[in-house]
């Protein structure tokens, strides 16, 4: 592992900043300052920053059904209902993704920085499943907009979407974007409003009957998912 992702898995500070340092020779390699920027690390290597000897963090993933009316944090200074109000976790830990505190479903709890940058970037591409309840139905020319790409303000653009009808005015939506409380401006600019969204998949992790405020360790089959998004 090269020596910037270790200092960053062991929970110091990022990449860039942990070069910064190995640059400025703050960074020790078994007792010797580093001067090597790509060094590897090897298994009985110890690796210190201004005497503070690092240990790599052991990564943990879970997914939690996020009930209305929490955000997507693990603190907030206005006291809001937060994820510390659901997870019991001694750990630094975020959430790899966004819903906003009006919507609800599956949201995944992590300490991997790197899987959650992975997830969350555009070029990833993975799709998330939602069930969405609207004011009033879309014509066929507005689905057709949905799914082709729709304007939704801030010089922002979406695309590759996918909507069903299922009933009582509720859709199945599939996008693999993650713009600020994306679906809901999406139906706002085609005049519906969206009245009840729930997250049900991210990539191949489903909700699976999860009940809702509670988290679930991910499985085996789920890891294999983390290692598909981290290659």
């Amino acid at each position: 592992m090269r020596i910037n992702k270790y200092i960053a898995q062991a929970g110091y500070t990022s990449r860039r900043k942990a070069d910064e340092l190995i640059a400025a020779g703050k960074v020790k390699v078994n007792g010797k300052v580093l001067d090597e920027m790509g060094y590897d690390v090897n298994e009985d290597d110890i690796v210190s920053i201004d005497s503070q000897i690092l240990k790599l963090e052991e990564y943990f993933y879970f997914k939690l059904n996020k009930p209305v009316g929490y955000i997507t944090s693990n603190y907030d200074p206005h006291n809001q209902k937060d994820l510390n109000n659901l997870i019991e976790i001694d750990e630094r830990f975020f959430a790899a993704g966004r819903l906003d505190k009006d919507s609800h479903g599956l949201l995944i709890i992590t300490n991997d920085g790197d899987f959650t940058n992975s997830l969350i970037h555009p070029s990833s591409g993975v799709s998330k499943e939602y069930i969405v309840k609207v004011d009033k139905l879309l014509n066929d020319k507005q689905i057709q907009k949905f799914e082709n790409g729709l304007d939704i303000g801030r010089g922002e653009i979406t695309s590759d979407a996918n909507i069903r009808y299922i009933k009582n005015n509720t859709y199945e939506v599939v996008i693999r974007q993650g713009y600020n409380r994306q679906i809901r401006r999406m139906f706002d600019v085609l005049g519906a409003t969206v009245l009840d969204l729930k997250r049900t998949k991210i990539g191949t992790i489903c909700l699976d009957g999860l009940e809702e405020g509670k988290y679930k360790k991910f499985n085996k089959k789920e890891m294999e998912f983390v290692s598909l998004i981290k290659e």
